[in-house]
């Protein structure tokens, strides 16, 4: 498969989001920190600084905030939500929670102050961190690495990006974590089951409050 399976797989399922329902899409966030819990340096894997990663990805959702934007989604196919990725967005998110009430020229304490609690109104929402898979399209829709799901995702919506006759002896574990279901027989009909499962979850998650 093509290095980036995890940007990729989420921009092509927020394209068919789009072609759904009105939204925008933002840019991907292409390098994210990884640990390198499964590879290093030797092997192509990039592992940015987390305090910088996570100051910059604040600096960008602030952006999304100053441009007016009432609700932004953070869409992460990454190591799950209690990784260092998913992490550095909650937090940047949380941060700006409170920074914008501030920001906005309420006194440090309005929390205490019922006065002011009403003037601030409703805070929490604004930016949301969710997997690409929410649990509505958990089945059929699953997760690994490289193997069965995410080589059956990309089958399904960049065919042109697997190479499934390349697989050998000497593919990585992570291809063959189950003997009936692994990289070897993935395949289209999967993919685009969880890609619509996918879809149909986000488009009903955006359409619930919109």
């Amino acid at each position: 498969m093509a290095i980036g399976h995890d940007t990729i797989i989420v921009e092509e399922i927020c394209q068919r989001i789009a072609d759904q329902i009105e939204v925008l899409i933002a840019p991907s966030f292409d390098y994210g920190p990884t640990g390198y819990a499964l590879g290093g340096p030797e092997d192509g894997t990039i592992d940015p600084d987390y305090a910088a990663f996570g100051a910059y990805v604040k600096s960008i959702l602030r952006n999304f905030l100053d441009m007016g934007f009432a609700k932004v989604y953070v869409i992460i196919m990454h190591q799950g939500m209690e990784a260092p990725l998913a992490l550095a967005f909650k937090k940047a998110a949380a941060e700006l929670t409170f920074e914008q009430v501030l920001a906005q020229g309420h006194p440090p304490g309005w929390w205490g102050d019922k006065d002011q609690m009403e003037k601030v109104g409703p805070i929490w929402g604004k930016i949301e961190v969710h997997p690409m898979i929410l649990p509505a399209a958990s089945p059929p829709a699953g997760g690994d690495h490289a193997g069965y799901n995410e080589t059956s995702f990309l089958m399904a919506t960049r065919p042109e990006l697997v190479e499934q006759d390349r697989l050998d002896d000497n593919a990585p574990w992570y291809c063959r974590q189950d003997e009936e279901k692994n990289s070897w027989t993935a395949n289209v009909a999967h993919g685009q089951k969880m890609v619509d499962a996918v879809v149909k979850a986000w488009v009903e998650k955006i359409k619930g409050v919109s």
